[in-house]
């Protein structure tokens, strides 16, 4: 089903430490470019972009080139719409009638 794999690839996408903290910072900032997520970690501006590549894959982060910057934010609404539906499949016991 297209809805569990959107849910799968959002939580693979998510299950990265960083890549965790990086979804925290954009829900708190809004909206930001790869220097200032990199300003908030101890790794490479390259591994910033690839980690935002992931997240950006896997629609849990949004872009917007303005000029030479790419801006990222939260797919906020997404998130809390495919955790939320996660939460009732698991609540009403359907998460096991798939398998």
């Amino acid at each position: 089903m297209v809805e569990d794999r959107k849910i799968m690839r959002m939580l693979d996408a998510m299950k990265d430490p960083i890549r965790m903290q990086i979804v925290f910072l954009l829900i708190k900032n809004v909206r930001t470019n790869v220097g200032g997520i990199a300003a908030q970690f101890q790794i490479t501006r390259p591994a910033i972009s690839h980690h935002l590549r992931v997240l950006k894959d896997a629609e849990v982060v949004t872009s917007e080139k303005k000029g030479q910057e790419v801006y990222y934010s939260a797919n906020s609404h997404a998130i809390a719409e495919s955790l939320r539906k996660l939460a009732d499949r698991i609540e009403t016991g359907e998460i096991h009638k798939r398998h």
